[in-house]
Protein backbone atom coordinates (compact mmCIF):
# COMPACT_ATOMS: atom_id res chain seq x y z
CA UNK A 1 0.00 0.00 0.00
CA UNK A 2 1.16 2.98 -0.74
CA UNK A 3 2.35 5.91 1.98
CA UNK A 4 0.68 8.81 0.32
CA UNK A 5 -2.55 6.55 0.33
CA UNK A 6 -3.00 6.35 3.72
CA UNK A 7 -2.53 9.74 4.65
CA UNK A 8 -5.80 11.42 2.93
CA UNK A 9 -4.51 14.82 3.21
CA UNK A 10 -1.49 14.18 1.59
CA UNK A 11 -2.94 11.73 -0.42
CA UNK A 12 -5.17 14.95 -2.36
CA UNK A 13 -2.11 17.05 -3.28
CA UNK A 14 -1.17 16.44 -6.23
CA UNK A 15 2.46 16.06 -6.97
CA UNK A 16 6.19 15.12 -4.59
CA UNK A 17 6.94 18.53 -4.44
CA UNK A 18 3.45 19.76 -2.71
CA UNK A 19 4.26 16.87 -0.63
CA UNK A 20 7.85 17.95 0.30
CA UNK A 21 6.42 21.13 0.45
CA UNK A 22 4.14 21.05 3.27
CA UNK A 23 6.21 18.83 5.06
CA UNK A 24 8.51 21.71 5.17
CA UNK A 25 5.87 24.37 5.89
CA UNK A 26 5.62 21.85 9.46
CA UNK A 27 9.24 21.44 9.86
CA UNK A 28 9.27 25.30 9.69
CA UNK A 29 6.48 25.76 11.96
CA UNK A 30 8.22 22.90 14.43
CA UNK A 31 11.90 24.77 14.18
CA UNK A 32 9.94 28.29 15.05
CA UNK A 33 8.26 27.26 18.02
CA UNK A 34 11.53 25.44 19.52
CA UNK A 35 13.59 28.85 18.47
CA UNK A 36 10.19 30.71 20.61
CA UNK A 37 10.50 28.10 23.83
CA UNK A 38 14.56 28.75 23.63
CA UNK A 39 14.66 32.15 23.76
CA UNK A 40 11.61 32.22 26.58
CA UNK A 41 13.28 29.81 28.87
CA UNK A 42 17.09 31.91 27.70
CA UNK A 43 15.00 34.91 29.52
CA UNK A 44 13.83 33.65 32.42
CA UNK A 45 17.27 32.50 33.37
CA UNK A 46 18.38 35.63 32.68
CA UNK A 47 15.58 36.86 34.70
CA UNK A 48 16.43 34.25 37.48
CA UNK A 49 20.78 35.25 37.41
CA UNK A 50 19.57 39.06 37.95
CA UNK A 51 17.15 38.27 40.84
CA UNK A 52 20.03 35.91 42.54
CA UNK A 53 22.76 38.27 42.13
CA UNK A 54 20.54 41.15 43.90
CA UNK A 55 19.52 38.54 47.04
CA UNK A 56 23.62 37.86 46.86
CA UNK A 57 24.38 41.41 47.18
CA UNK A 58 21.78 42.26 49.51
CA UNK A 59 22.94 39.20 51.85
CA UNK A 60 26.68 40.28 52.29
CA UNK A 61 25.37 43.38 52.58
CA UNK A 62 23.70 42.44 55.77
CA UNK A 63 26.49 40.26 56.66
CA UNK A 64 28.72 43.27 56.59
CA UNK A 65 26.85 45.26 58.91
CA UNK A 66 26.06 42.22 61.14
CA UNK A 67 30.18 42.00 61.12
CA UNK A 68 30.46 45.64 61.96
CA UNK A 69 28.36 46.00 65.27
Amino acid sequence: MHLLAQVPFLAQLATREEVLQHQYEFLSYGLTAAWVILSVYVLMMVGRERKLKREIASLKAMLEEKRGE
